[in-house]
């Protein structure tokens, strides 16, 4: 197996030096030079307008008039919510199929093996409240 001397005794032959002499690099962080290349384009962009007796469009109703513009989000409905079944004078109270409990123990135990599961009411859905 043979091996290779690194340059300069450095590992990038003076590449890391170099950088470390320029110093940290700007990135997409700093955006103060695009807000200033904005601010200019926009400023030129208004001067010529100007110039030719117009003004920039600055809305949607400016760029396309009579254009109707969708809602985002609207939460001016009320939610209203139907129950399943028809509520009864009992609506609220206990249900009286399982008498508030929501279900039933089911109990098929044989031969000496217990088996038990839980039953939801379908009355009132599990609830165990009346509708």
């Amino acid at each position: 197996m043979t091996r290779t001397r690194p340059i300069n005794g450095g590992g990038y032959g003076g590449m890391e030096d170099d950088d470390n002499r320029r110093g940290p690099e700007r990135d997409e962080t700093d955006t103060d030079l695009f807000r200033q290349l904005v601010r200019q384009l926009v400023d030129d962009g208004d001067g010529l307008a100007a110039a030719a007796g117009r003004q920039a469009r600055r809305t949607l109703a400016q760029m396309a008039p009579g254009q109707p513009r969708q809602p985002v989000l609207l939460l001016t409905r009320p939610l209203t919510f139907t129950p399943t079944a028809p509520a009864g004078p009992v609506a609220g109270g206990q249900c009286s199929s399982c008498q508030g409990a929501g279900g039933r123990m089911i109990d098929t135990s044989s031969d000496g093996v217990t088996r038990q599961h839980w039953q939801s009411c379908t009355a009132c859905g599990g609830t165990g409240a009346a509708r």
